[in-house]
């Protein structure tokens, strides 16, 4: 008997793209459509009826593609996400985000029937976007969002990479490095684009060697402030670019016997409550809604699926720093 994976191998596609093509054609781009059928017609595959007949069953299933639960935000935001969505009557299927993995992460998410998809872990310039697009299921962005746009919730991050620079030169800081992730993210990217521009409308320099991009890991922020430490002319005041790398920056400076923020000030980029905790009591950038990025984009989901209109969302929320004690 003939396979769905041989299907997919001679089509030059993923099993989830042939799955698609059976129960959801217009899901999928004509060109692959067209592949798909072409070798299901020569090797005379049958597709079970049963499984096709699903696609037309509400399945009260939501799948959510959260990145690393490292990182307090995506703590809270997922718990949050799976809870809002279980007091309305559906039950979310989770997903992390792995840089290595993401086509197998998608497959998965694509493979099963849902309702609608909510994801934190979309690249600027992802070629799974499309696929989003053609899916005829509603999904979100929230957090990050796709150089084509999309359905997305996001903060003003260039915005909040102007205000981390503008406050930090408020308190005395006019040597301020940033830390930030990988520029594959649209968070990453705006946020360093509002840090240099802040730094022009202040009259600073831009100093190569406080830009720093980097994996968003202890093993490597540590040596890369290693190296900081060693400098003639340290920086006083960091802005991690969220407040995951800041943790990692607590750490790490405590570990080498340095203060906060008598020794550097630091400043993020989340506002979670974890690190509000008083043990950390970081200032940090966050929404200055009412409502988080994850509670508006479920939100914004549940009422697309249960009203079966088109989902059309592009929000960017308005931000603000909450001072604490870290500056």
């Amino acid at each position: 008997m003939v396979s769905s994976k041989e299907v997919a191998r001679l089509a030059g596609v993923s099993q989830s793209t042939v799955s698609r093509v059976i129960n959801n054609p217009k899901s999928v781009r004509k060109d692959k459509r067209d592949r798909v059928e072409k070798v299901m017609k020569e090797l005379k595959y049958r597709p079970n009826s049963i499984a096709r007949s699903l696609i037309s069953n509400k399945t009260n299933q939501i799948a959510l593609i959260s990145g690393t639960l490292n990182s307090p935000f995506f703590v809270e935001s997922t718990k949050y996400i799976v809870d809002y969505a279980s007091a309305h009557g559906y039950n979310v299927n989770v997903y992390f985000e792995e840089e290595s993995k993401m086509k197998n992460v998608y497959d998965n998410v694509f493979s099963n029937t849902t309702d609608g998809i909510i994801l934190s872990s979309m690249y600027y310039e992802s070629d799974h976007f499309e696929d989003f697009e053609y899916l005829n299921v509603p999904y979100i962005m929230y957090n990050r969002r796709h150089k084509n746009g999309g359905n997305y919730v996001e903060m003003d991050n260039y915005n909040a990479g102007r205000e981390a620079v503008k406050f930090l030169k408020s308190k005395g800081h006019d040597n301020i490095l940033y830390l930030g992730g990988l520029l594959n993210k649209s968070t990453f990217m705006d946020r360093l684009r509002g840090y240099k521009d802040e730094l022009t409308a202040q009259n600073m320099p831009i100093v190569d060697e406080n830009i720093i991009v980097t994996q968003e890991t202890y093993d490597s922020i540590e040596p890369i402030l290693l190296d900081v430490f060693n400098r003639e002319k340290k920086p006083t005041a960091i802005f991690a670019t969220t407040d995951m790398i800041a943790l990692f920056v607590f750490d790490i400076l405590s570990k080498y016997g340095y203060a906060i923020p008598d020794d550097f000030a630091l400043i993020s980029i989340d506002n979670t409550e974890a690190m509000q905790h008083r043990h950390f009591n970081l200032t940090s950038i966050g929404v200055s809604t009412d409502e988080t990025m994850a509670q508006v984009a479920i939100t914004k989901l549940i009422d697309a699926i249960e009203s079966n209109e088109d989902l059309n969302c592009q929000i960017t929320l308005p931000i603000q720093v909450y001072d604490r004690g870290t500056v």
